[in-house]
């Protein structure tokens, strides 16, 4: 029986007769249920390193931006990240205002100008996305802008997005998933008056009290150097997995906190893992709040227990910890969870979840939807209680008027080992999605039911989700209203992860102030997936 369900696979996905008896009899010698079942969590007995909260400099460091331009060089360089061993590493270093950065977290403020110079000191090409951010084609960071080894380019734009936490990372053609995942990344944050409000409010500190996490997943060899597995079967299947989890840049991290309310503000700057956020005590999860998603604040605080995090994908986290004492834990882990969920896959054990644990595969042995420790939190002392009881307004979040809009259908399958966007692979002159300017669009985004979960991700335009049909299980308890959605589906995104079998409709409203058409993308954040060709132009033209 388990060996006919993976063959259906292996015939839906087009893995084709010789690559299925190949993958089945790696299963076979390995056993099934190691291969076919849930890879085992990472060891408890783990030596916790302090959690590194970024400065006002050096690496991930807080820069304030003013009128002045920024310059931004990326660089291959080595950098310390497990054991003290120097690895390889590429950064975007900067020096801004008599300070030196390393990845820096840029914060702006709505409505400012933003000028930035990409100085390319690799010996490869490369460009800079902004991710999530409303902009003009040619400041957005298209493929098709990638430049070489010591050329310049430069960005300048006004910040005309809502406050939240977005990004920035590499997107040059053909080596995105690699540059990315060898540290080609930052935070951008944006703030305004909904910002300030609650950060008085609840009399935050940034680095203190309120945190920017960013999780990512990482492989190392025996040198302790990060390891890329390279055109693995597991990397064309399920994108890069790696085994050891770093949040900013610390493996197995533990922050001391004092009994008041935290905010986390998370980035999941991994290249293909899912997480499945849950803080949890003595093997009970415990309630926090879900306060915004990709661009911004929600209108309120919504209650949770869990929340799934795809690449690419930011969730905005409320922590209270006033009822804990002196001494206890608390373990932000990611719950374990069927990556592969759908009726016909039902019985498979998370097949692909197990697949990425092969020996041979260049594969990781933590496997997609496996259970694992992310950070601990432990109180160390106590203090006079502050403000714990977050504002029941956030902000105002208008919907999207989609009278009359017109519905767009878009498939994600997988054809002879690759996965494809209404049948299309990626090609630099074709543009296969086109959109009029000043025009609202109702985008269908169906996932095969023989397929993976897929985070996906249009450039230039943030969108509102309308609802989930035929969601998974372990998706739909999580819904917040009839029609499907989750609490991080209830605000403004940029990104969406859309289950096996599942169909995500979204709102976007292409009204925008540039001049001529623009050419966006739209792909999957699976970086490994998106650089494989699972991405589409997409024009805005000129209504």
């Amino acid at each position: 029986m388990q060996r006919r369900k993976f063959l259906q696979y292996a015939a839906a996905s087009g893995l084709g007769a010789i690559g299925a008896g190949y993958l089945y009899r790696y299963a076979t010698n390995a056993g099934l249920n190691g291969i076919l079942g849930t890879a085992a969590a990472a060891p408890d007995a783990v030596s916790h390193k302090p959690l590194f909260i970024p400065g006002n400099s050096g690496p991930l460091g807080i820069l304030d931006m003013s009128d002045s331009r920024l310059t931004l060089n990326a660089r291959s360089t080595t950098f310390p990240l497990v054991q003290d061993k120097q690895s390889p590493f590429l950064t975007y270093d900067a020096k801004y205002a008599g300070k030196a950065y390393q990845n820096p977290t840029i914060r702006v403020q709505r409505g400012s100008q933003f000028n930035a110079r990409l100085q390319n000191d690799l010996d490869e090409p490369t460009i800079i996305h902004w991710h999530g951010l409303h902009l003009p084609g040619v400041m957005d960071g298209h493929p098709r802008t990638t430049i070489p080894a010591g050329a310049q380019y430069d960005y300048a734009f006004t910040v005309a997005n809502r406050s939240g936490m977005y990004w920035y990372h590499t997107h040059s053609h053909n080596l995105t998933a690699e540059q990315a995942y060898f540290g080609l990344a930052g935070i951008l944050m944006v703030e305004d008056e909904d910002e300030i409000a609650l950060r008085s409010a609840l009399q935050l500190e940034l680095g203190v009290t309120e945190l920017p996490l960013l999780i990512q997943d990482k492989q190392f060899n025996s040198a302790g150097e990060l390891a890329y597995a390279g055109n693995s079967m597991q990397q064309t299947m399920m994108g890069q997995l790696g085994d050891t989890i770093l949040v900013n840049l610390t493996p197995q991290p533990q922050l001391d906190i004092t009994n008041r309310l935290y905010r986390f503000r998370v980035l999941n700057g991994s290249n293909s893992r899912i997480y499945k956020l849950a803080f949890v005590r003595g093997g009970k999860t415990l309630p926090y709040a879900i306060i915004g998603t990709d661009a911004g604040l929600l209108d309120r605080p919504y209650t949770a227990q869990e929340v799934f995090l795809a690449p690419g994908e930011r969730v905005d986290l409320l922590f209270d910890a006033s009822r804990l004492g002196v001494g206890e834990e608390v373990l932000l882990k990611s719950l374990a969870f069927d990556a592969m969920e759908a009726d016909m896959m039902s019985g498979m054990g998370g097949m692909m979840g197990g697949m990425s644990g092969m020996e041979g595969m260049g594969g990781s042995s933590l496997a997609l939807g496996a259970e694992f420790e992310v950070m601990k939190l432990i109180v160390t002392r106590r203090i006079q209680a502050v403000a714990s009881v977050p504002p029941s307004k956030l902000s105002t979040v208008m919907r999207i008027d989609t009278r009359g809009a017109t519905v767009r259908n878009i498939s994600l399958t997988m054809q002879r080992m690759r996965w494809l966007i209404n049948g299309e692979s990626f090609n630099m002159d074709s543009f296969p999605m086109q959109s009029r300017s000043n025009t609202v669009e109702l985008w269908d985004i169906q996932n095969a039911r023989m397929s993976m979960p897929h985070p996906m991700h249009p450039h230039g335009f943030s969108f509102q989700v309308v609802n989930r049909r035929n969601s998974p299980s372990q998706v739909r308890k999580l819904a917040q209203d009839a029609s499907g959605r989750l609490a991080t589906d209830l605000g403004w995104k940029d990104t969406i992860l859309v289950w096996p079998g599942e169909t995500v409709r979204v709102a976007i409203d292409f009204t925008n102030e540039f001049a001529g058409d623009q050419i966006y993308l739209f792909h999957c954040h699976n970086l490994e997936h998106a650089d494989q060709g699972m991405m589409l132009n997409h024009r805005v033209t000129v209504a």
